[in-house]
Formats: structure tokens, C-alpha cells, sequence
């Protein structure tokens, strides 16, 4: 009954446990290194496609912590650049874009003085 009683636990808390896990493809700090853009992609198993997601954050925090700026999927060729101090282009051949932030700011940083302008590029 014991044994029966400790396969239902470890079932039951197998079942709650997060299927997904992040793989972190680039990381870009910018010119004056107060941020970086870092590109993550989510896979939650064999059911679900890829998430490609972008984020900004301020370097030495957690990704996991921010919400991203831009998430896709059926993503091809995405890739990540700073053209400038505060410009970033998230650019791709295709994708289906769920969520796209055209600007990052934030109080950690020039208490939200510090604006970067984020911007797409379709076709490379």
C-alpha cells in the first residue's frame, strides 16, 4: 500500500513540474553596456512548436525576471543586432509574431530615461 500511496505522489508531482525548457541562442550587450538583448527560445516538448523570444535586460539579471519584447513562432533566420546606442533590430525571413514592443525602458536604468528603440526587419 506504501509503495502503491509513493507512485501516486511522484505521479502527481512529475505532472505539476514545468515540461519547458530555454535555450538561450545570443546574448548582445549594447554600446554603452547598459542593457543586452537576449534571444530564448522555449520548447515545451513534442506537442508544441518553438517560441522565439527577445528580451531586455539590464546585464547581471535574469531574463526569466522581464517580460519580453518580441515573441514568434515558425521563426526562420531571426537574428539580433544593435545599430546604434539605443537602436535595436530584430530581423527574420519569416515569422508569426505573437508580441512585438517597439521601445524598452526602464527605472533601473536612468529611471527610465534611457529609451531603446526596437524595430523589425522582414526578408534579410
Amino acid at each position: 500500500m506504501r509503495v502503491l500511496f509513493l507512485s501516486l505522489v511522484s505521479i502527481l508531482l512529475s505532472a505539476c513540474a514545468d515540461p519547458c525548457s530555454d535555450d538561450v541562442i545570443s546574448q548582445a550587450v549594447d554600446l554603452k553596456k547598459k542593457t543586452a538583448a537576449i534571444h530564448v527560445v522555449k520548447n515545451c516538448g513534442a506537442t508544441t512548436g518553438f517560441a522565439h523570444q527577445i528580451y531586455i535586460v539590464v546585464p547581471g539579471t535574469k531574463y526569466a525576471d522581464a517580460n519580453p519584447i518580441f515573441v514568434a513562432d515558425k521563426v526562420d533566420n531571426l537574428a539580433v543586432a544593435w545599430l546604434g546606442e539605443r537602436a535595436l533590430e530584430i530581423s527574420y525571413d519569416s515569422a508569426r509574431i505573437f508580441n512585438f514592443t517597439n521601445f524598452w525602458q526602464s527605472s533601473e536604468v536612468d529611471n527610465f530615461e534611457y529609451v531603446i528603440k526596437v524595430t523589425l526587419r522582414e526578408g534579410t
